[in-house]
C-alpha cells in the first residue's frame, strides 16, 4: 500500500532520528547532579567505567550490528538509553550509578557503528556517499538544536526537583524507537534471509579489525582522533564545576548567587542550586546553538580545507582553548564553545574518511573498533582528572587535558601520517584493473 520513502523523505527521518538522541534535559545538570552525594574522583571513577565497558563491548555489539543489522543495534541502543535515565529517576549512589553507567556504555556501543554504518550503506544503495559528510553533519546539527531547546527547560525543571529532568528525558528519548522503526533496513539485512546473509564470522570480523587498523592510512589517524575524543569527552565532564570555578565572581552582576565552597557545594545547595542549574542551562542552550554550526557545516569545511588541514587545525584550536580560562577566568565561555563545536565538526569528516576505506561488510565492527580504541585512551584520563579536580580545581584538570593533547596529538602528527589525502579508497581501490 505504501512504497519505500523517497530520498528527501529518508533523510528527514534519519534527521528525525538523530533529534530523538538529544540528552538536553540532563545535559546541563547532570554532572551537579551526581556531585549532590559523589566527590569528583568517584565522578570520574564513573566515566572511566564508562569507558572500560565500552571497550569490552564496541567490537561485540558492533559485530551484532553486522550479524542482525545496524537498526537492530540501534533499537537495542534506545532501550538501553531509556533504562539508564529511568535508573537515575529511582536510585542513588555510587554503587547504583555504576549499574546505570554500564547499560549508558551498552547504549553507547550499539550505536556508535551501527549508526554510521547505516548511514553510509543507505547513502551507497539511494544517494551518494559523497554527501556521508553533509548528512551526518546536519544530523549533529539537529541533534545540537533539539538539546539547545531541551536545555533552558531541564534547568527549569531541576530547580523545581532533581529527577523531573530525567522524567522527561525518558519520554522524549523513548520517541527513538518510532522513529528508528520509520527508517528502512539496510539493503543486505533486507533483501536476504538470515541464512542467505553475507555476514562475518568471528574470527573474520577479527581480520577485518585487524587489517584496517594496523596500517595506513588509518593506524595514525586513529590514534590521533583517540586522543582528541578521549580529551574532549572527560573535558564537557567539568563544564559545569569549571563555569562555578571562573565564572562565580561575575555571576552577581547578572543577579545569580552562587555559595562559597565550589560546585559540590552549589549542587548541594537550595535556591542557590535551582538559580544555578537555570544559569547553566541557559548557558548550555547558547553553547550548542553555536556549536551546532560545526556539525551543519562540517562537510562544508571538508570540500574548502580537506580532510587531513581540518583534523589538524580544529583539535589544536580547542586544546589551546582548554589551557587559557587558567589564566584568563573569562576565556571559560570561549573554551565551552570550542569544547562543544570541534567534536561534532570533526567527527563527521573523519568518520566519512574511515568508512572510505572500509569495506561495506563488517563496517560498523570497523567503526564499533575504531570507538573501542578511543575509550581505552579514555578511562585512565578520566580517572586522572577526577583525581585532579578533587587535588586542585576542575578548571585545572581541564587546562592540563589541554596541555596534554597538544603534547601527545602534536607527537602523533609528527611522527605519524594522518589522514594523506592522497590515499586511494576501498571503492577506488575496487575499480582498479589491477585489483
Amino acid at each position: 500500500m505504501f512504497g519505500p520513502p523517497s530520498d528527501s523523505a529518508l533523510v528527514r527521518r534519519y534527521y528525525l532520528y538523530r533529534a530523538t538522541l538529544s540528552v538536553g534535559f540532563i545535559t546541563p545538570i547532570f554532572t551537579l547532579f551526581l556531585l549532590r552525594s559523589l566527590t569528583f574522583t568517584q565522578v570520574g571513577a564513573l566515566s572511566a567505567l564508562y569507558s572500560v565497558l565500552s571497550v569490552i563491548g564496541e567490537v561485540p555489539t558492533g559485530y551484532v550490528g553486522d550479524r542482525l543489522g545496524r537498526r537492530v543495534s540501534l533499537l537495542l541502543s534506545v532501550l538501553f538509553t531509556v533504562g539508564s535515565l529511568a535508573g537515575f529517576i529511582v536510585t542513588e549512589g555510587f554503587f547504583w550509578y555504576m549499574f546505570l553507567y554500564a547499560l549508558w556504555a551498552l547504549a553507547l556501543t550499539f550505536r556508535s557503528g551501527s549508526m554510521d554504518a547505516w548511514l553510509y550503506d543507505t547513502l551507497d544503495e539511494r544517494l551518494d556517499t559523497n554527501q556521508f559528510s553533509h548528512v551526518r553533519g546536519r544530523g549533529d546539527a539537529v541533534q545540537s538544536w533539539t538539546a539547545a531547546v531541551s536545555m533552558v527547560g531541564g534547568g527549569l525543571l531541576y530547580g523545581i526537583e532533581p529527577t523531573y529532568p530525567f522524567i522527561v528525558a525518558v519520554t522524549f528519548n523513548s520517541l527513538g524507537f518510532v522513529a528508528l522503526l520509520s527508517l528502512p533496513k539496510n539493503r543486505q539485512y533486507a533483501a536476504h534471509s538470515d541464512a542467505e546473509a553475507d555476514w562475518l564470522s568471528p574470527l573474520e570480523a577479527i581480520s577485518v579489525v585487524r587489517h584496517h587498523l594496523a596500517r595506513p592510512p588509518l593506524r595514525s589517524l586513529v590514534l590521533y582522533l583517540g586522543l582528541f575524543y578521549a580529551v574532549v569527552g572527560i573535558a564537557n565532564t567539568y563544564v559545569q564545576p569549571m563555569a562555578v570555578e571562573t565564572l562565580t565572581p561575575h555571576a552577581a552582576r547578572f543577579g545569580i548567587r552562587i555559595p562559597a565552597g565550589g560546585a559540590t557545594t552549589a549542587a548541594r545547595s537550595g535556591e542557590a542550586g535551582a538559580a544555578l542549574a537555570l544559569g547553566l542551562g541557559v548557558m548550555y542552550a547558547s553553547l550548542t546553538a553555536v556549536a551546532s554550526a560545526g556539525g551543519y557545516y562540517a562537510g562544508v569545511i571538508e570540500d574548502r580545507i580537506g580532510v587531513r588541514k581540518a583534523m589538524l587545525a580544529v583539535p589544536t584550536v580547542m586544546a589551546v582553548a582548554l589551557v587559557v580560562p587558567l589564566w584568563v577566568a573569562l576565556f571559560a565561555l570561549p573554551a565551552f564553545a570550542a569544547m562543544r563545536t570541534a567534536k561534532p565538526l570533526v567527527q563527521p569528516i573523519a568518520n566519512g574518511y574511515i568508512n572510505d576505506h572500509a569495506e561495506e561488510i563488517g563496517r560498523a565492527t570497523l567503526l564499533s573498533a575504531v570507538s573501542m580504541f578511543y575509550m581505552t585512551l579514555r578511562a585512565p584520563l578520566a580517572l586522572g582528572a577526577g583525581m585532579t579536580a578533587d587535588a586542585t580545581t576542575a578548571t585545572t584538570a581541564i587546562a592540563v587535558l589541554g596541555g596534554l593533547f597538544l603534547a601527545a596529538g602534536g607527537t602523533v602528527w609528527l611522527l605519524g601520517e594522518v589522514a594523506p589525502e592522497a590515499e586511494t579508497t576501498v571503492e577506488e581501490r575496487s575499480d582498479s584493473p589491477t585489483s
